[in-house]
């Protein structure tokens, strides 16, 4: 890592909640290659595992013209529903960190379906950036930031309403342009 824990720590503690966004996150069918990764860290164009949007609905199109073939979807929908999880992001440089996994996130596995604002749903009545120890969360490999939250209702409710959604549309590249363009999104100094 770029950072000791320590200073990790610190630049995540420096950062304001609104600089955190609700993010479901869908692994991806097969890695990306350099230059599919390029595209969407570029923003030149989406892709969805590896196949250019368009494609993606002209297949969907297809599908839905057959009883079986739609059936089929329902399924493969379905499945990839369930290998969403829902993660807490923000940037650290120029890399997605998600603090609720306590991981980056490898934008060539995984790709965001949904992202909302924190700062929609918590804000610093109910909600604060603290570090946490082994003591407090045995899990932990070590000392780690982490959103505490008064009420877990909004992460819940935001679960329920989200993780199951059909439409899988590869919000990634929106995703770096949204927090790209405010300028408190990238590094501070410590």
């Amino acid at each position: 890592m770029k950072y000791s824990q320590e200073e990790f720590n610190k630049l995540l503690l420096s950062k304001s909640l609104n600089e955190f966004y609700f993010a479901v996150i869908e692994h991806r069918g097969e890695f990306l290659t350099d230059e599919e990764y390029e595209k969407i860290t570029k923003r030149d164009d989406t892709t969805y595992s590896g196949v250019p949007k368009e494609d993606i609905d002209n297949i969907t199109d297809v599908f839905k013209a057959n009883k079986e073939a739609k059936e089929f979807l329902s399924k493969c929908l379905y499945t990839l529903a369930r290998i969403r999880h829902l993660g807490i992001l923000t940037m650290v440089d120029n890399e997605v960190y998600d603090i609720a996994n306590g991981e980056f996130v490898d934008l060539k596995r995984n790709k965001i379906v949904q992202y909302d604002n924190f700062a929609d749903y918590y804000n610093d009545t109910n909600a604060r950036l603290k570090i946490f120890s082994l003591e407090d969360i045995p899990q932990l490999k070590q000392e780690t930031v982490l959103i505490d939250v008064d009420d877990e209702l909004a992460f819940q409710t935001y679960e329920k309403e989200h993780i199951n959604q059909e439409s899988s549309e590869d919000l990634t590249g929106s995703f770096l342009i949204n927090i790209k363009e405010k300028p408190y999104s990238l590094s501070k100094k410590l």
